[in-house]
């Protein structure tokens, strides 16, 4: 694969382009916390450029598809530059909570969304040829992303400062957008009618918009409960040991479902919902930080399998003329679950404590096999009407 031209600088200025994901929801709250002394507000930032992000995904996607990568995500790149200085300058100003909190807001509605633009420009540098492959290397610069940018935001905080991250996520965004969308082979745009726009979902993608956010409720758990139970054990310190083995057994899934290849992509994504909840079911069980570091270790392992075939089964299915827009609601899909998951487990561990509140996270674990088995049974009386 590595000998398709252009593949490489693809790689690289994709991997480059997605640190603002893992940067600056981690940066914001150094930032802020610095500012205003309130974890609150710091987080209300962090949430808000989240979940904006999320939101507005799916509406950059369409642009994208509508008005061609270079021209939708470039205008957006100017848009996201600008909201990131004036978030910066009001950092530095000591601005209101409001305004703050309403900035990053703003940053996150305009940040191109790199991982789609990448992800559309395999589809057509391949033509479409062992899915699962090119879908795993694009895992894989996912992970990389989330084990190095929260660990390079925690360095800069304590080397520089506080809101030196925003600064070099910023730098990073406009580099890994320019770099991507200057590479020949750009997809074609297609400016389709209302009608047809609106057709394109189905069934089938509801329920991988639904494992995804399944998923996504997973990974929100994993973070606060590692966070929570670490300190709960009186370990705080050892969830920067946790956090990358958890990435870490992501990337190397990813690598393997890259090995296996193509297959039929509609069971080979049923099978990765059934994995993810088998890989969960020992984290809520079980006590004491070896076991627990284990536990969050192997529960890694079911994270990029289940990404990587949501991705590759909307690419198969979806129009062309959609398809940036279709990887733009699987990620928004994984955002929002990210942000319930978080939220949930969060409650729980107030209200009833770390080490119980593990199991949310096998709970929230078992949706995506649910809504697997909802599928097959829904599939299955159709047959027979």
């Amino acid at each position: 694969m590595m000998r398709i031209p252009g593949a490489r600088p693809l790689l690289w200025f994709g991997l480059v382009g997605r640190f603002p994901n893992s940067m600056y929801p981690v940066g914001l709250v150094f930032a802020v916390e610095a500012i205003t002394g309130s974890y609150g507000v710091a987080g209300s930032a962090s949430a808000g450029f989240s979940l904006a992000g999320a939101v507005a995904k799916p509406i950059g996607g369409r642009l994208v598809d509508r008005y061609g990568q270079r021209l939708a995500a470039r205008s957006l790149l100017v848009a996201f530059a600008g909201c990131a200085v004036g978030l910066l300058a009001a950092i530095r100003a000591v601005a209101t909570p409001g305004v703050i909190v309403l900035l990053s807001i703003a940053a996150g509605l305009t940040a191109p969304n790199i991982g789609a633009l990448t992800r559309v420009r395999w589809t057509r540098m391949t033509e479409g040829r062992d899915m699962p492959r090119w879908q795993a290397l694009e895992s894989v610069n996912d992970e990389i992303n989330f084990i190095v940018g929260p660990s390079a935001v925690s360095a800069m905080a304590a080397w520089f400062t506080a809101s030196a991250s925003l600064v070099v996520a910023t730098a990073l965004a406009v580099v890994g957008t320019l770099g991507v969308t200057s590479l020949p082979g750009e997809p074609q745009s297609s400016r389709v009618s209302r009608r047809r726009a609106t057709t394109w979902m189905k069934g089938t993608h509801l329920a991988v918009l639904g494992s995804v956010g399944g998923l996504g409720m997973v990974l929100g758990g994993v973070a606060i409960t590692i966070v929570a139970y670490t300190a709960e054990l009186g370990h705080p310190a050892w969830s920067a040991v946790i956090f990358p083995l958890n990435a870490g057994a992501s990337l190397v899934a990813a690598l393997v479902v890259g090995r296996i290849g193509p297959g039929d992509l509609v069971s080979q994504q049923r099978r990765a919902t059934f994995w993810l909840l088998l890989v969960l079911l020992p984290y809520g069980f079980g006590d004491g930080i070896v076991w627990f570091t284990v536990t969050a270790m192997v529960a890694g392992l079911g994270t990029s399998p289940t990404l990587i075939q949501a991705n590759s089964s909307a690419v198969a299915t979806i129009p062309p003329e959609r398809r940036t827009e279709a990887l733009s609601w699987i990620a928004a899909a994984a955002g929002i679950g990210i942000a319930a998951g978080s939220a949930t487990t969060g409650l729980l561990v107030d209200a009833i404590g770390a080490d119980a509140a593990r199991i949310s996270v096998t709970a929230f674990g078992a949706l995506p096999a649910v809504i697997t088995v909802a599928t097959i049974l829904a599939g299955g009386r159709k047959g027979h009407s």
